[in-house]
């Protein structure tokens, strides 16, 4: 998940009257709790979140800067049947976490190891796995002759495509989509 996305499903927390500690966000959000710690910190250096110690449990509560809430609110809205001047509004519920798929690291990296190039589409964009076949088909074909390079080559191109393929798979479950590595 990145970080503006991070901010907004915080900020959701509390308008809904979650109580917003690493726990709750952790619970919510289902993110590791050094990640959360460290959203949280930075939207407070930013001035996005009041802290607050809890005197009574001893731990830091954030509160979302701004925000007023009275009472907890309804994820979703009841249907209402529509008054004949006023259609009923239309309300938006970004996926829940739970439900976006993640690619298997481990997964990723077996696939670009077997296939070099190729077995990054598991999780990389298809330009990048368009450029790598086509490097690794090219510089196979040339050094493939040589009984030198051919077997260093493949060794250099297993490795290379692996940790590839491991690193587009992590970039996908942060992004939830196919994501270039630096963005």
């Amino acid at each position: 998940m990145n970080y503006e996305r991070f901010q907004v499903e915080v900020i959701e927390l509390g308008s809904r009257g979650v109580p917003l500690t690493v726990a709750n966000v952790v619970a919510h959000l289902r993110t590791p709790p050094a990640r959360v710690q460290g959203g949280l910190d930075r939207m407070a250096r930013e001035g996005l979140l009041d802290l607050e110690v809890d005197e009574n449990e001893g731990f830091v509560v954030y509160r979302v800067r701004g925000l007023s809430t009275t009472a907890p609110r309804p994820r979703r809205r009841e249907a209402r049947p529509m008054q004949a001047d006023r259609a009923m509004p239309m309300t938006y519920e970004p996926p829940s976490l739970l439900t976006v798929r993640r690619k298997s690291v481990t997964l990723a990296v077996v696939l670009g190891a077997l296939v070099p190039g190729i077995g990054l589409a598991y999780a990389a964009p298809l330009r990048v796995v368009l450029a790598a076949s086509l490097l690794v088909m090219v510089f196979g074909r040339v050094l493939g002759a040589s009984l030198i390079f051919a077997p260093l080559f493949w060794v250099f191109a297993i490795c290379v495509s692996a940790l590839f393929g491991g690193l587009y798979a992590v970039r996908y479950n942060q992004e939830g989509h196919r994501a270039r590595l630096l963005s």
